[in-house]
């Protein structure tokens, strides 16, 4: 059982700075995160399987109706992602979930070498990419490089109506898809075809994922655990997601631990 984390006050949210570990050299730093270590086992199987299991990263809004959360097991090496839509439990086959990786976070306005683009489409496939300087590649994951699962469920800690979750897992130190240590670029997106005047639903919001200069930003990693406070109630994202779109997470220097990966 890992250790439960909430919300402290909305001050406390809406005064989170970001302290940037290692180089930013692209991507948005607007939209920035630290990579903090998983405290236990993550079960991928699209549902929580214990209350507290996505409770070791920041909670990050991709609209009023979606959010997800990040963090790494620093015993796998698989960085991992929960991604939840609220208002989903139709199953289009036109639906998907899209994570993008800038792998050195060299940023760019078309994908290159060391971009990716992970596609669920459907719910039932996944497609993955690479970029080649114009556009993307089809590539193939190795075996077990990436696990994921994602049901209709009502078994959230942010919200406990029936809605699609995404678990996903990368190992990311070897396979098709290699990140190394921090900073990395990133984006979150999914599209609900049951509500297409939503459009895409995007992290950072408005970011495109042919364009990595707009990629949000893994700006350092911490192995301790996420500071209490940081991992934010949906409650209170919910109501205050119009502010909290661009809010950024900090970590004291003295408490944020650098090392290679």
């Amino acid at each position: 059982m890992k250790k439960k984390i909430y919300t402290t006050t909305m001050v406390a949210v809406l005064t989170l700075l970001l302290i940037t570990v290692g180089t930013i050299k692209a991507g948005n730093p607007e939209y920035s995160l630290i990579e903090y270590g998983a405290q236990g086992t993550t079960t991928v199987d699209g549902m929580w399987t214990e209350p507290d299991e996505w409770y070791d990263g920041p909670v990050l809004p991709l609209s009023d109706n979606g959010v997800y959360v990040y963090c790494m097991d620093f015993n796998t090496y698989g960085i991992q992602w929960c991604v939840e839509i609220f208002n989903d439990d139709t199953d289009d086959a036109e639906d998907y979930w899209q994570i993008c990786l800038d792998a050195d976070n060299s940023g760019g306005t078309a994908p290159g070498t060391g971009d990716f683009k992970i596609d669920i489409v459907g719910h039932t496939e996944l497609v993955c990419y690479e970029g080649n300087g114009a556009g993307w590649d089809v590539i193939t994951p190795d075996a077990g490089e990436i696990t994921w699962a994602n049901l209709i469920s009502t078994s959230s800690s942010w919200n406990s109506t029936s809605h699609w979750i995404l678990e996903i897992m990368i190992v990311k130190t070897t396979g098709a898809i290699v990140t190394g240590q921090p900073p990395n670029g990133m984006r979150v997106a999914v599209y609900d075809a049951s509500n297409s005047a939503a459009g895409v639903q995007a992290w950072p919001p408005g970011s495109s994922a042919d364009v990595p200069d707009e990629y949000g930003v893994i700006s350092g990693f911490s192995m301790d655990p996420i500071p209490e406070g940081l991992t934010i109630g949906v409650m209170v994202l919910l109501s205050s997601v119009s502010v909290l779109v661009g809010y950024h997470y900090f970590r004291k220097r003295q408490e944020t631990k650098v090392a290679a990966q």
